[in-house]
C-alpha cells in the first residue's frame, strides 16, 4: 500500500548529523510524508545513497540533493523559496545561514500567498546561567506563552524573559521577527541533553552521526584523563530527551503544522521543548566512573568523578563551563498537542551512560579530539 504523501515540499539541512538523521528518519516515516524532499549536505559522496534511500521509495518521497552548506547564502535563499516547509537542524547558531533562509521564504510568501513553514532546531542551552556546577537552581521555564501557574510549578517563567545574549536567542528573536511580520509560520523545538544511538537507515548506512554530543563528550574526557570528570562540584541540572522521543517530537509537530487551518501554537506561541527529565551532572558523571571502573577502560578504580581542572576545560570544551550550568523546563506545550515521551526517568538515562561507555570506547578509542565545544542543546 502505497503511502499518501501531503503535497508539500520541504528544503532540510543537517540530514547527517545526529538529530539531523533522526529527523529525517521521523519525516520520512509519517503518515503524510512530503512529496519531495531537498537535503543540503556538504558530502557530495553520500548524495547516491540518500537519494536511493528505501524508505523514502516505500514513502513515495522523492530526494533530490543540493552540495552546498549553510555559509552559501545565496544557495539557501534560493532553496528556501522553492518549498513549501524548511527543517533546519544544522546550526542553531548560525545567523547569517537563518537569515537567508527567512530571505527566501519571505520571497516564497509574495509569490504564492501562503505562509511557508519554518520548523526550527534551538535548545534548551539557551535557558542557561553561570552556575559552574556549584548550585543547582530553581528557576524553570515552560515553553507556553502566557506562563501557567500550576500547583507543582508556581512560579515558571516565561521565555519571554530570556536574556538575548544566552546561547541560540539571537537566531530565535530574528525567527520570531519573521513570524509577527506575517511572512512564515516558525515553530521553533528545543531539545535538551540528547541521548541513545541514532537508529534507522541512515545511520545503519552510514550516511548520519549516531552519537550525541554532551554525554560522548563528557566520556571521551573520562577516558583521556583516566577519571570521569565534572565541571565544579557537578550540582547543576539539565533536562534530557531520548532521541527517538525528540524524532516523535519532531513528526508530530510537522504533521501538526501542514494540517488545514492547523491549530499548534506558531511564533512566540511555538516554542516546544524536547524536555522529558532531569539529571545532575554529578549523576551523570558518577555513572560515567561506576561505567570505566567496571568495564576495566581505566587504571584507577575510583567511581567518582573529579572537578576538571583549567587545562582540562580549556582541552575538552575549550575553556567553556558550559556544561556546569543549569537549564530546567517542563514541555507543557509540546505535551499539550500530544507529544508523549517514554523515555521520562533519569535511570533511563543513567542506563543508557552506561551502555554508551562502552560504545564511545569502542568506536572513537581514548584519544580526544580537541575541538570548542558546540551543540544545538
Amino acid at each position: 500500500m502505497t503511502t499518501q504523501n501531503s503535497g508539500k515540499t520541504v528544503f532540510f539541512t543537517g540530514a547527517t548529523g545526529y538529530i539531523g538523521g533522526t529527523v529525517l528518519e521521523s519525516i520520512l516515516n509519517s503518515p503524510k510524508p512530503p512529496k519531495l524532499i531537498t537535503l543540503l549536505i556538504r558530502d557530495e559522496k553520500k548524495s547516491n545513497d540518500f537519494k536511493n534511500l528505501e524508505t523514502a521509495k516505500k514513502q513515495n518521497v522523492e530526494i533530490k540533493i543540493l552540495i552546498s552548506s549553510l555559509d552559501d547564502l545565496e544557495k539557501i535563499e534560493k532553496a528556501s523559496s522553492e518549498h513549501d516547509i524548511t527543517i533546519h537542524t544544522a546550526d542553531a547558531d548560525n545567523l547569517k545561514g537563518v537569515k537567508a533562509i527567512l530571505k527566501g521564504q519571505k520571497l516564497r510568501k509574495e509569490k504564492t500567498g501562503h505562509r511557508p513553514i519554518l520548523i526550527e532546531t534551538s535548545g534548551t542551552g539557551v535557558l542557561i546561567d553561570k552556575a559552574k556546577g556549584e548550585y543547582p537552581n530553581d528557576i524553570i521555564y515552560t515553553d507556553l506563552n502566557p506562563t501557567p501557574k500550576t500547583k507543582d510549578f508556581p512560579a515558571l517563567i516565561s521565555m519571554t524573559e530570556i536574556p538575548e545574549s544566552n546561547p541560540h536567542r539571537n537566531v530565535d528573536l530574528e525567527i520570531l521577527e519573521a513570524d509577527k511580520a506575517g511572512y512564515i509560520k516558525s515553530y521553533i523545538i528545543l531539545p535538551s541533553t540528547i541521548w541513545g544511538k541514532g537508529v534507522g537507515e541512515v545511520y545503519d548506512k552510514g550516511l548520519s552521526n549516531s552519537f550525541s554530543d554532551q554525554i560522548p563528550t563528557l566520556i571521551k574526557a573520562g577516558l583521556d584523563r583516566g577519571r570521569a570528570g565534572m565541571v565544579g562540584e557537578g550540582k547543576n541540572i539539565w533536562p534530557h530527551v531520548k532521541i527517538t522521543d525528540l524524532g516523535n517530537l519532531y513528526q508530530l509537530i510537522y504533521l501538526k503544522s501542514i494540517e488545514t487551518n492547523s491549530k499548534i501554537g506558531h511564533g512566540l506561541s511555538g516554542y516546544y521543548f524536547g524536555i522529558s527529565g532531569e539529571y545532575t551532572l554529578f549523576g551523570a558523571t558518577s555513572r560515567i566512573g561506576q561505567s570505566l571502573v567496571s568495564n576495566n577502560l581505566i587504571e584507577i578504580k575510583e567511581t567518582t568523578p573529579t572537578s576538571f581542572n583549567q587545562e582540562e576545560l580549556k582541552k575538552y570544551y575549550n575553556g567553556s563551563t558550559y556544561m556546569g550550568t543549569n537549564s530546567r523546563g517542563v514541555a507543557d506545550r509540546s505535551k499539550s498537542i500530544g507529544w508523549k515521551p517514554k523515555f521520562t526517568e533519569q535511570e533511563d538515562l543513567y542506563q543508557h551512560i552506561s551502555r554508551e561507555t562502552i560504545r564511545v570506547e569502542k568506536e572513537n578509542g581514548k584519544q580526544f579530539n580537541n575541538k570548542k565545544f558546540t551543540s544545538s542543546y
